[in-house]
């Protein structure tokens, strides 16, 4: 047999609630009875108090002022900054935080030291600044938009560079493999390159051709040598035949002959 579910109403509840609690309290006086239902109330706001939050946390979490015992002590800085962030609601006499003279005095002096330039200085030194740092930026720029106009100068230069270093080592490949078919054709037969004779034959080929190289750098050293010296000769002739034609001119200027033999 299935069982059927008895609902009463809240109302009722309450009221048999109430008849419990004076039922338990009826031999209690009215004040006694008045604390126990605030001691009551706050443990019912325990329990409301999900967060399980001290209440200074949960009051600094909500932004709440908390109220402080009246017999700490307590500096002017720390009321200061407690009514700045809770304002009237921190219960703090707003009288005694204005500075005082000293106050204003020492801080009025400590802002000449720190701050010596007027507001109109400050500006025109940060207009200054700014202008200085913008005409960094623009010369900066101007540069490299330079670069990037050498850009393909430069590539062409990087490329030039590795076929000239191309060019030398297949140079130097092509010469090798020529005095290694040089020296196999003095011997008449093909001989292997790591044989002692091949090795001393090859080397006193390569000294062959650095010394006819170098006799042939001399001889270029020595023709370009005659030919500035041919050049020097000659532009001295022509200066003396000027200065010898000079010599006459005057010369005739001075006998009064206006007719030159």
């Amino acid at each position: 047999m299935a069982s059927k579910m008895c609902t009463i109403p809240v109302k009722h509840i309450q009221n048999i609630t109430k008849r419990g609690i004076t039922t338990r309290l009826g031999g209690l006086s009215q004040e006694a009875r008045e604390e126990y239902f605030v001691e009551d109330e706050d443990i019912i706001e325990q329990k409301r108090n999900k967060s399980r939050l001290r209440p200074w946390h949960y009051k600094q979490y909500h932004k709440q002022a908390y109220p402080i015992d009246e017999g700490l002590v307590r500096s002017l800085k720390f009321e200061r900054r407690l009514y700045g962030r809770h304002g009237s609601s921190s219960g703090i006499d707003i009288s005694k935080l204005w500075p005082t003279v000293e106050e204003l005095a020492l801080k009025k002096e400590w802002e000449n030291v720190a701050y010596p330039l007027t507001v109109q200085e400050m500006i025109s030194n940060a207009k200054l600044e700014k202008i200085a740092k913008q005409e960094a930026i623009d010369k900066r720029q101007a540069g490299i938009l330079a670069k990037v106009g050498k850009l393909e100068m430069w590539k062409k230069e990087v490329r030039n560079r590795f076929a000239a270093k191309e060019k030398a080592a297949l140079e130097s490949k092509e010469k090798k493999e020529r005095l290694i078919e040089e020296v196999r054709q003095i011997f008449g037969f093909r001989i292997d390159p790591k044989d002692e004779r091949f090795k001393q034959a090859l080397e006193k080929k390569e000294l062959e051709e650095r010394k006819a190289l170098k006799a042939a750098k001399k001889l270029e050293k020595q023709k370009r040598m005659i030919s500035k010296m041919q050049t020097i000769v000659d532009e001295a002739t022509t200066q003396g035949g000027e200065i010898k034609q000079s010599s006459d001119l005057q010369g005739q200027v001075i006998t009064g002959d206006s007719n030159p033999k």
